[in-house]
């Protein structure tokens, strides 16, 4: 008996303590172990730590814990996403259909010129243009040329449904997806000829993706072959993203921040995988432009100023007006019930809610100090940002004491977004 006692202890000896395994709660933004160990626990919240590390495609239940059978690729989970999207496509559609081309839209989808396959660079938004000239060719509807700025509105609410799903749960899915297929300014991006909708999707799917890297650079395989598709998908989300508005190349430096403060003992390999990144937006950047170098250079010089005089110009105080009042009364409620959960609550500050809160901060900034600069479409860029950090302090609260309350408030304020969205199409 006293040798089984014995071995008991030893092995209690061995084992590590709860605080080491996982993420506590409450640490918020602390950077990772000086002993190498990775920080990556820290990027899901309390109930997260169940869920599988890859290709699990966020939280399952009943039958698809079974051993015996793979986890089922398609769902209810993505039924219900693809009847949120649907309801996306239908307001974009319908406000496509019911306003007409403006002067800028028809500049782009008329005026963009092509040269030995790739747009003159005189335009300013070459994407833009060569996305609104494509889908007009053969077609004599007017309205043809919006519709690729949809469909990107729709890949980007699959891919806020899809983050938002992996760190926070079915819920927080649900949750992201629903204010942002109901999102006024959202909508009203995906219908128009306008740069901002695939500038944010280039920014939203870089600022993650980096993330993703950063999350396999303490994988035990060789960094640049387990990595290698995530870092061409960076560099395209980058170059689109630049291609569509040049400004959106601030994006690497949030995703290269992330990727340093993730792995603290990988920076050197970080950096690399940065700049390789960085390579391939650029040529992707390039060959949008025609490879034409001095005019390349060129549309990059018009980035706007800054003085002080613009903190308080009436026109900027109207746009970020414009980001919160146009998003509907359901979801200013939801955010600053979300604020206000992040001061008083200490489990909600861990790093999987904290980093889309300070990259919207970050974007909403930008906006403001240079309004002439893409002020815009930094602010539209903030926004599905907001939701997924929204649908996190969400998802959180309805697996708390107060869940019942929390259910109830956050529906009302999800029906309440959604009417407002919906009666304000109808009333066009």
């Amino acid at each position: 008996m006293s040798d089984v006692k014995r071995e008991t202890r030893n092995v209690k000896r061995d084992l590590p303590l709860a605080e080491d395994v996982g993420r506590g709660t409450g640490n918020g933004l602390q950077p990772g172990p000086a002993n190498g160990q990775s920080p990556m626990a820290n990027c899901a919240s309390p109930a997260d730590q169940d869920l599988p590390l890859a290709g699990d495609g966020g939280r399952e239940t009943g039958d698809d814990l079974r051993a015996d059978r793979p986890p089922r690729r398609f769902g209810l989970a993505q039924v219900l996403a693809g009847l949120l999207l649907l309801a996306f496509c239908a307001q974009g559609f319908w406000l496509l259909l019911r306003t007409p081309l403006g002067e800028a839209e028809l500049d782009f989808s008329q005026g963009a010129e092509i040269r030995g396959g790739f747009l003159s660079p005189a335009v300013a938004s070459p994407v833009t243009a060569l996305a609104a000239h494509a889908a007009s060719v053969g077609v004599h509807e007017p309205w043809a040329c919006r519709l690729p700025f949809l469909l990107v509105g729709i890949l980007l609410g699959a891919s806020v449904w899809y983050i938002a799903r992996r760190l926070y749960g079915n819920h927080g899915g649900y949750v992201a997806l629903t204010l942002y297929a109901f999102s006024p300014s959202m909508v009203t991006s995906s219908a128009r000829v306008q740069p901002e909708i695939i500038a944010a999707w280039g920014i939203f799917g870089c600022i993650f993706t980096a993330i993703a890297v950063a999350h396999t650079l303490y994988a035990p395989r060789h960094v640049i072959r387990w990595n290698w598709k995530r870092i061409a998908l960076l560099g395209l989300a980058l170059g689109v993203g630049a291609g569509a508005q040049v400004s959106a190349l601030v994006a690497l430096v949030f995703g290269l921040a992330f990727m340093l403060y993730l792995a603290p003992e990988r920076r050197g390999i970080a950096m690399a995988l940065g700049a390789a990144s960085l390579a391939i937006g650029l040529a992707v950047f390039a060959a949008l432009h025609g490879f034409r170098w001095s005019e390349l250079l060129a549309s990059t010089r018009d980035t706007g100023g800054f003085t002080l005089r613009m903190l308080v110009a009436p026109a900027v105080w109207r746009m970020l007006g414009v980001l919160l009042l146009h998003n509907s009364p359901g979801f200013v409620l939801l955010l600053a019930l979300s604020l206000v959960t992040l001061v008083v609550w200490r489990r909600a500050r861990f790093f999987g809610n904290l980093a889309p809160l300070l990259t919207a901060t970050a974007l909403i900034g930008f906006g403001w100090i240079f309004p002439h600069a893409a002020g815009f479409t930094f602010l539209v860029a903030a926004l599905p940002f907001l939701f997924v950090f929204t649908a996190g302090v969400c998802a959180d609260l309805l697996e708390s004491r107060q869940a019942p309350l929390a259910s109830g408030m956050i529906s009302a304020a999800l029906v309440m977004h959604a009417y407002f969205s919906v009666s304000g199409l109808w009333r066009l």
